[in-house]
């Protein structure tokens, strides 16, 4: 019995430890994405403080891609949900053009401020505009 127990604690420590090195790394990155964001948006006077809240209306993730293409893009100008997911979406449809494989991400997860999948389209933004021009 007292080895069950010491194994289950044993277990939920490890899990823990598990949890906040995951909880870190996400913290990393999305200080390191804001960074790298903010860097490209400071050439349109533009600057973001929280990832996940401000790419939500779609405005500045429109903002982020047309200074790394040169490509004017349409947006909503309105502040309702149906706004920011059709911004959302500009943003994703201009990304699949582009040939950008988007994998699960959709306009109502960054529109939501969904950290994971925020983070996953930045990742895959930093890849196709910065490494990919590296070739």
């Amino acid at each position: 019995m007292w080895s069950d127990y010491r194994n289950e604690c044993q277990v939920n420590a490890h899990l823990c430890t598990l949890m906040c090195c995951l909880d870190e790394r996400d913290r990393v990155q999305k200080k390191t994405f804001t960074k790298w964001v903010n860097k490209h948006l400071i050439k349109v006077r533009k600057h973001i403080t929280d990832l996940y809240e401000d790419l939500r209306d779609g405005h500045n993730l429109i903002s982020l891609l047309e200074v790394l293409s040169g490509v004017t893009l349409p947006r909503e100008k309105g502040r309702m949900r149906f706004h920011r997911l059709q911004n959302v979406q500009i943003a994703l449809d201009f990304l699949k053009q582009r040939q950008v494989k988007l994998v699960n991400i959709r306009n109502d997860d960054i529109t939501d401020g969904n950290p994971k999948l925020t983070l996953g389209l930045i990742w895959t933004i930093i890849l196709h505009f910065q490494v990919c021009t590296l070739h």
